[in-house]
């Protein structure tokens, strides 16, 4: 299966108490793209795509937040912006856009749920997904991540200016 290999920096919004263990898995047993618990990452490769990618969820009364940087160093992820990696693995992309949240008020399983099945089935890492409001914007979810740490640079959330 040809995956993308990843290198480099991302980052990921946790709440400032739980800056240590941003490399957590999230707490949430469901999520965009993961349910019954499986564990998932989501990270972004810009602090500011980090900040849009979040901000659906963000109360007034959330408790303060701060950006990690985490490196990841030979992650393999399946890129949903490449129609082969889509087709090898029978995923139609557009499913990613779906929102999630209503089908789920609805007590519908996520139609994001059947590409982020079929994601980890083939044996990514992960996948890169793009953002519903700007397709040019690329966001990451991490199904296993041993190729990541902190490097302990953290930046404030939200980013000033």
């Amino acid at each position: 299966m040809p995956f993308l290999a990843l290198d480099g920096l991302f980052y990921r919004i946790v709440p400032t108490a739980r800056a240590a263990h941003a490399l957590a898995p999230a707490t949430s047993p469901e999520g965009r793209f993961h349910h019954d618990a499986q564990p998932s990452l989501c990270a972004s490769s810009r602090p500011d795509w980090a900040e849009h990618a979040i901000a659906p969820y963000v109360r007034d009364d959330d408790p303060p937040r701060v950006i990690c940087e985490l490196r990841l160093t030979g992650v393999r992820v399946l890129d949903l912006r490449n129609p082969d990696h889509c087709a090898r693995c029978g995923i139609n992309p557009a499913l990613a856009a779906v929102p999630w949240l209503p089908e789920r008020a609805r007590d519908l399983p996520a139609s994001t749920w059947a590409v982020s099945d079929r994601a980890r089935a083939s044996g990514a890492d992960g996948m890169i997904y793009t953002a519903r409001s700007e397709p040019t914007r690329w966001h990451l979810v991490l199904f296993r991540w041993p190729g990541a740490h902190l490097t302990g640079h953290v930046l404030p959330y939200p980013l000033p200016g």
